[in-house]
């Protein structure tokens, strides 16, 4: 879809010589970003710019300020006189350069010398003093009457050039910044930011986003909550209080018949069902995942329009790779975010003319993020990937999260793995590798423990994320209270320990910001947590809470905050031969199926044997055989040769 382009608005090299410091952002990127250099500017004071360069590998300082005086000497703005210039690595706090520069621009030199044309010659006041009294009289009288008139121009001049500015939208650094542009330019197009007006609460700046795991409306689901579609939200307010709410949809919404053949699970739910999501009050979801493509193209397309209708808005999938690729751009109480989302498997892979899947390539992650970071205020992505049923993440995974961080993105959601997994802080942003199974229809077991995932973004520049504990009871979620929600946050937080600096399951950390002050670099992130039980009345104020480290039993490391209720550090000690080095290398690893059904059922509806090999932590092969009972599964996890039991959860 081609979006008009909105013709009475000033164009970028407009915005930037009124001084509007995202335009001047954006030109400076426009040379710096592929070379993986980000500039941030924002001003300093009247007529001058401080501009904070971020890089990977550090360039020739010299070059990096020529071409920033350069760009700045171009844009002729008489708001611009000059500019401090202060170069890091991405992440760092430490400057490593920093210069000042005054710009002479013609402009500059008009309105200097407009200043000084204006003021008294005192050199000819004198010579006129030495005259006679009725020449030094007469010539005195015409001289005095010229400047009047020079002074009645010069500030006729200045007001018509006011209102010019003024009629035509463009302001000064010191006046509040101009409206933004309706719309963002992504890598492969211009997309339209989208007005999110429905709120709880539009007083408080605050925005509040949520997010969730797996959600799959299909088989078990149907059966069980039927029509009810108030069911499976309506004790979770949590999340209809949201700004804005996602989870990962996991099953079309389709009446489509014809399924992809040679797959042993294909889930689909009726159009009609999206209405669980709308009374829940999901906002977007995810679509890149291995499930939205089971019923074609047609299922898809019928989802997207679904969804459309329903006013959900959906990224990860389309019906060519511009729609799958395109990303979200959101505005909620002045403050905009981009949602991406990616599927780590190439089997579903939207093309040219190919509806599919956005699958997960690096450079394309990079550009994608490079392309609007500077032109929004956050950046979410989303990756459907890893084992199921591991609680760990492999290397692959830590790497691309990290990636992720370092193109810009502020905060990355993993789902797939249907199970809990852990999360950690890297250069004061979180990565939380999967939230599990949320509302998951896909099989017959409608009870279990997980957790959800709230973020509120702060017009501070700061973020607050923190788990909330939930329990899915028949399909219905609510917040865990007591001692359960204690005990799924230990979890959390064991699982957890394998990262150099895990994520408490409430922190809040100095985020990304399109106008940084140089003095606000982003250092250690503050790490702030509750002493109240999950479900409990929450407020602002937080005890920094720090406990012994899991290596050492007289330790205290203040980059490795926990929960209050940690373990022992006898406990965690008998954690550590495995979690210390995660086993999966691979992308994408699933579980090996006996010979492909295709069916709408259940994943556990079958009797006959289901067998397959899972990669144990210690390289050795585990057996698991599903014909067992069905509360038991032998682990993934398994180490020093032994099996270890978990709840049956279906693939």
């Amino acid at each position: 879809m081609v979006y008009a382009q909105n013709l009475s608005q000033p164009t970028v090299f407009d915005l930037a010589r009124s001084g509007d410091f995202r335009a001047i952002a954006y030109l400076i990127n426009s040379y710096l970003a592929p070379q993986g250099i980000q500039a941030r500017v924002i001003p300093d004071r009247k007529g001058c710019l401080q501009v904070l360069v971020e890089f990977q590998q550090e360039p020739i300082a010299e070059r990096i300020i020529k071409y920033i005086c350069h760009v700045l000497w171009k844009l002729n703005s008489p708001q611009v006189l000059g500019v401090k210039i202060a170069g890091r690595f991405m992440g760092e706090p430490d400057i490593l350069w920093n210069q000042s520069v005054r710009i002479v621009t013609p402009a500059a030199r008009q309105h200097f010398h407009r200043r000084k044309g204006t003021r008294l010659d005192f050199k000819t006041l004198r010579t006129l003093l030495l005259m006679t009294s009725v020449t030094a009289t007469l010539v005195l009288g015409c001289w005095v009457s010229y400047y009047e008139v020079i002074g009645r121009d010069a500030q006729a001049m200045t007001y018509s050039r006011g209102d010019e500015r003024r009629q035509s939208g463009q302001v000064a650094m010191t006046s509040p910044p101009v409206t933004r542009p309706n719309q963002v330019r992504a890598a492969l197009e211009t997309v339209p930011v989208i007005q999110h007006e429905n709120v709880l609460n539009p007083e408080d700046p605050t925005v509040t986003l949520m997010f969730g795991g797996d959600v799959n409306l299909a088989s078990s689901f149907a059966q069980k909550v039927g029509d009810n579609y108030s069911w499976a939200f309506s004790e979770l307010q949590e999340y209809r209080d949201a700004d804005l709410a996602m989870v990962n949809l996991e099953n079309p919404l389709t009446r489509a018949t014809l399924a992809r053949p040679n797959r042993q699970f294909n889930f689909k739910a009726d159009p009609e069902a999206v209405k669980v999501l709308t009374e829940g009050g999901i906002d977007l979801v995810n679509l890149a995942n291995n499930h939205i493509m089971d019923y074609e193209e047609a299922g898809l397309v019928e989802t997207l329009e679904t969804l459309q209708q329903a006013g959900i808005h959906a990224i990860g999938a389309g019906r060519d790779i511009v729609e799958a690729r395109r990303p979200k751009i959101i505005e909620v109480k002045g403050q905009r975010i981009a949602y991406f989302g990616y599927y780590d498997a190439d089997l579903n892979a939207a093309g040219e003319n190919r509806a599919g899947t956005n699958s997960r390539d690096n450079e394309q992650i990079a550009a994608d993020i490079k392309a609007v970071r500077d032109q929004v205020d956050w950046v979410i992505v989303n990756y459907h990937w890893g084992v199921e049923l591991s609680d760990y993440p492999g290397d692959w995974q830590i790497d691309l999260g990290r990636y992720t961080i370092d193109q810009g993105a502020d905060v990355v959601i993993g789902h797939h793995p249907q199970v809990l997994q852990g999360a950690e802080i890297y250069k004061g942003r979180p990565i939380v590798y999967s939230l599990g199974n949320f509302i998951f229809g896909g099989n017959n077991r409608s009870d279990y423990d997980t957790a959800i995932l709230r973020v509120s973004l702060k017009q501070n520049r700061k973020m607050k994320v923190e788990f909330l504990p939930v329990e899915v009871r028949g399909y219905q979620a609510r917040v865990m209270q007591g001692e359960s929600a204690k005990a799924t946050l230990r979890h959390i937080e064991r699982i957890s320990r394998i990262f150099d600096q895990p994520m408490p399951y409430q922190v809040v950390l100095k985020a990304r910001s399109t106008e940084p002050a140089l003095s606000d670099a982003i250092t250690t992130p503050e790490v702030h947590q509750e002493t109240l039980s999950p479900g409990l009345s929450r407020n602002e104020e937080s005890t920094t809470i720090i406990l012994d480290d899991a290596d050492s039993e007289s330790s205290v490391d203040a980059d490795q905050p926990t929960t209050p209720w940690s373990e022992t550090s006898g406990e965690s000690k008998q954690l550590q031969p495995f979690i210390k080095t995660p086993f999966i290398t691979e992308p994408f690893i699933s579980l090996p199926q006996p010979e492909a059904r295709t069916s709408e059922g259940s994943y556990n509806d079958s009797q006959s044997e289901i067998s397959g090999y899972l990669t144990a932590g210690s390289h050795r092969q585990a057996k698991c055989d599903q014909s067992i009972a069905k509360t038991d599964r032998v682990s993934p996890l398994a180490h020093s040769g032994e099996a270890i039991r978990l709840p049956q959860l279906g693939c």
